[in-house]
C-alpha cells in the first residue's frame, strides 16, 4: 500500500512538469518526465498484463498496456505535437490512484477479520519454570502457558489454565470463559487476567485459518462466465479501437478516441461483478459464525429445496448421558460393562463416546481399536475381544434383547451393545436433548418451500418422537453412514438440490449431497465434504446461510448489470461519433469509477 502511494505522488509531480513543459511550448523536453511516468507509473499494469498472459488469460489491463504503449511511442516520435504527454501522465496518475483507492476499499471489507488479527501483540508473555518471560508471539508452540493480561488480545488458541474473563471474540459476540474453556486468537480479554495453554501456533490459529480460506482464487461458475465475457469484449474493444482510428482519418483526433476507447471501456468491472460480492459475504459469513471453506456455496445454496439433517449433535445437543448399565451376564458387573466399553471408546471423538467415558471410573488400556462402519467399534483389552455397537447391528448378528432392554428402547433411548469374545454381554442406555432453536429454525426453513428429512443411524423408536416433535417432513432411522449417502443420491435422482446437515464422522453424506454444511466442529476447518462450517453447532445459522447466498445472488447481478450498462454507454461515447468531448483522461476517470463502484456496491451486503 505504501509502495502504491509513494508511486502515485511522484508520478503526480511528474505529470505537473510535464504540464509546465508542454504549456511553454518545450514539448521536446517532455519526454523524460513522460518517460520515467510510463516505466515506473505503469510498472505494475505490465507486471499484471504479464502474469494474466502467463495465465492465458487476456486481461483487461491489457487494454491499458495497449493505450498507454500507444501514447507513449506517440510521444517519442513526435515530442513537439499536442497535448498527448499530459493524456498520458493524467491516464498513468488517475489509474494509479483508481488501484491504490480500490486496495483501501477492498481492505475495509476485509477488516473485520484481518483488522483484529494484524492487532494481535509482536511479543507474548509466556510462563518458563513459574517465570513470565517475553518472547516473540511467532515463537508460541503448542503447550506453552501464556499469560494474557486485561484489554490485551489473546495471540494463539487455547484452553484457559487459571482465571474467569469475559472475552470479546473476534466472531460470535461477548461470552463469559472460565478455566478448561477454550479461548481463539485475536480475541480480547476484557475482565481478569487469564493463563491459558497454547494449542496451536500463532499461525495455526482458527482464525489466521478463515484468512487463508478468504485468500483462496476458487471461483464460483457465474465468474467463469464472466471472466469469458470480460475476455470477448477485450477483442471487441480492441476492434472499435481500430475502427475508431480509420473513421477519424488516421490523424490526432483520431488516435486520441482510439486511446479512449481503450481507456474507457472497462472488462475489469464484469470481472470484479462476483469476486467483490463474494468475498464481502465470506467476510459477513465468518463474523457471524459461519465459514465458507468453497465459494461455488453461494450459487448451490440458493438452489436448494430439500435438507437432510443428521440427529444426533445436529438436531440434538449431541451431549448424552448414561441412564442404565445393563449386564446380561453375572459374572460381569455394570462397572466392567462400561470400563470395557470406554475402553474400546477411548479415541473415538463420537457424542456417544463421549458420554460413555464421562461415566467410567477405572478406565481399562485398550490394545488397539479400529472403527468399522455400520458396525461400531471392535478392539482388545488384553487379549479380551470387544465391540461397541448398534441395536441395529446387534439384530443383525441374530441376538435376542430382554424385556428391560425393550423397554429402553420404547423410552426412545439410544443404545449401545457391548459385545465381548462374540457374546452379547452388555447394554448402556442413554439419552440426549433436542436443540432449542431446531423446532423453530426447521419451521423457518418449512416456509420458505424447503423439505426437512432427517437421516439417523439411531433406532426408529429413538428417531419418531424426535422427528414428531421437530415437525419433519421425513425420517429414515437405523442407517448407516454409507446408506445415509445412498438416500442423498436417491433424492438426488429424483431431481432435488440436497444439502446435507451433520457432524465431521458424516463425510460420506456431506460429500454426496450437493452442499455439505458441517456443525459442531469446534476449531476444525479440515471436514471432509464440507463447503460451509458452523463450528459451533448453531442450528439458525442455516437460515442465514440461504438468506446470504441470495443477497449475494442479488448483489452480483446488481453489480453485473453496471458493468454491462457502463460499457453499452462508454463505448460508444469513447469513439467520439456521438460526442466528441471525452479524451482519454476523461476515458480513465470513467474507468475507475466503473471498477470503484462494484466494490462499492457489494460493501453493503455487510450492512444487511
Amino acid at each position: 500500500m505504501e509502495t502504491s502511494k509513494k508511486r502515485l505522488i511522484i508520478c503526480t509531480l511528474l505529470t505537473i512538469a510535464i504540464i509546465l513543459l508542454v504549456r511553454s511550448n518545450l514539448g521536446y523536453w517532455s519526454i523524460l518526465p513522460s518517460s520515467i511516468i510510463f516505466f515506473y507509473g505503469s510498472y505494475p499494469f505490465f507486471k499484471d498484463t504479464i502474469r494474466e498472459l502467463k495465465n492465458k488469460n487476456l486481461g483487461s489491463m491489457s487494454l491499458t498496456i495497449i493505450a498507454i504503449t500507444i501514447a507513449y511511442l506517440y510521444i517519442i516520435l513526435t515530442p513537439q505535437t499536442g497535448t498527448i504527454p499530459i493524456e498520458l501522465a493524467i491516464i498513468i496518475i488517475i489509474i494509479l490512484a483508481g488501484r491504490w483507492l480500490g486496495t483501501k476499499l477492498t481492505e475495509k471489507i476485509k477488516e473485520p477479520l484481518e483488522g483484529p488479527m494484524n492487532s494481535i501483540p509482536v511479543n507474548t508473555r509466556i510462563i518458563e519454570n513459574g517465570k513470565v518471560k517475553e518472547a516473540p508471539t511467532e515463537t508460541i508452540r503448542p503447550g506453552d502457558l501464556i499469560l494474557v493480561k486485561t484489554g490485551e488480545r489473546i495471540p494463539t488458541d487455547g484452553t484457559i489454565i487459571k482465571g474467569s474473563t469475559i472475552i470479546h471474540p473476534t466472531i460470535k459476540n461477548i461470552i463469559e470463559k472460565t478455566p478448561g474453556e477454550k479461548v481463539t486468537a485475536s480475541s480480547i480479554n476484557i475482565k481478569n487476567p487469564i493463563l491459558i495453554e497454547a494449542l496451536t501456533t500463532s499461525k495455526g490459529s482458527f482464525i489466521h485459518q478463515i484468512i487463508k480460506l478468504l485468500k483462496r482464487k476458487d471461483k464460483t461458475r457465474i465468474q467463469e462466465s464472466a471472466d469469458k465475457t470480460a475476455s470477448a469484449l477485450i477483442i471487441i474493444v480492441i476492434a472499435v479501437a481500430i475502427l475508431t482510428f480509420l473513421h477519424w482519418n488516421k490523424n490526432i483526433t483520431a488516435l486520441q478516441h482510439a486511446i479512449t476507447v481503450l481507456i474507457a471501456a472497462s472488462p475489469h468491472a464484469i470481472r470484479l461483478a462476483a469476486p467483490t460480492a463474494t468475498l464481502a459475504a465470506t467476510i459477513i459469513s465468518a463474523k457471524d459464525g459461519i465459514i465458507i471453506k468453497n465459494r461455488r456455496s453461494y450459487e448451490t445454496a440458493r438452489q436448494i429445496d430439500t435438507i437432510v439433517f443428521n440427529k444426533t449433535g445436529t438436531l440434538t445437543m449431541g451431549e448424552f448421558k448414561v441412564t442404565d448399565i445393563i449386564s446380561l451376564d453375572d459374572e460381569i458387573d455394570e462397572g466392567d460393562i462400561i470400563n470395557y466399553a470406554a475402553a474400546i471408546e477411548s479415541k473415538s471423538q463420537h457424542p456417544i463416546a463421549k458420554g460413555i467415558k464421562e461415566v467410567a471410573k477405572d478406565p481399562i488400556p485398550v490394545k488397539k481399536s479400529k472403527q468399522i462402519p455400520g458396525k461400531g467399534i471392535k478392539g482388545y483389552v488384553g487379549d479380551t475381544k470387544i465391540q461397541v455397537t448398534s441395536y441395529k447391528h446387534i439384530k443383525d448378528l441374530g441376538f435376542q434383547v430382554n424385556p428391560e432392554i425393550l423397554k429402553m428402547i420404547d423410552q426412545g433411548k439410544t443404545l449401545a451393545f457391548i459385545i465381548i469374545n462374540d457374546e452379547l454381554k452388555g447394554c448402556i442406555g442413554l439419552s440426549d436433548k433436542i436443540k432449542k432453536e431446531a423446532k423453530k429454525t426447521i419451521k423457518n426453513l418449512q416456509d420458505k418451500g424447503i423439505k426437512c428429512i432427517m437421516l439417523t443411524g439411531d433406532n426408529k423408536k429413538v428417531a419418531e418422537p424426535i422427528a414428531k416433535e421437530l415437525g419433519l417432513d421425513e425420517y429414515h432411522a437405523e442407517l448407516t453412514n454409507k446408506e445415509k449417502a445412498e438416500k442423498i443420491e436417491k433424492m438426488q435422482k429424483e431431481g432435488l438440490k440436497v444439502a446435507m446437515i451433520g457432524q465431521a464422522d458424516d463425510a460420506p453424506a456431506l460429500k454426496q449431497a450437493d452442499l455439505g454444511i458441517a456443525t459442531g466442529t469446534g476449531h476444525r476447518l479440515d471436514i471432509e465434504g464440507a463447503d460451509i462450517i458452523i463450528p459451533w453447532g448453531k442450528l439458525s445459522d442455516v437460515p442465514r446461510i440461504l438468506e446470504i447466498a441470495t443477497a449475494t445472488h442479488n448483489k452480483i447481478k446488481e453489480n453485473l448489470a453496471w458493468a454491462a450498462i457502463y460499457n453499452m454507454i462508454t463505448i460508444p461515447l469513447a469513439t467520439g461519433i456521438l460526442y466528441q468531448q471525452i479524451n482519454p483522461p476523461i476515458g480513465a476517470a470513467l474507468m475507475v469509477l466503473s471498477t470503484i463502484i462494484p466494490i462499492l456496491n457489494s460493501k453493503t451486503i455487510i450492512k444487511r
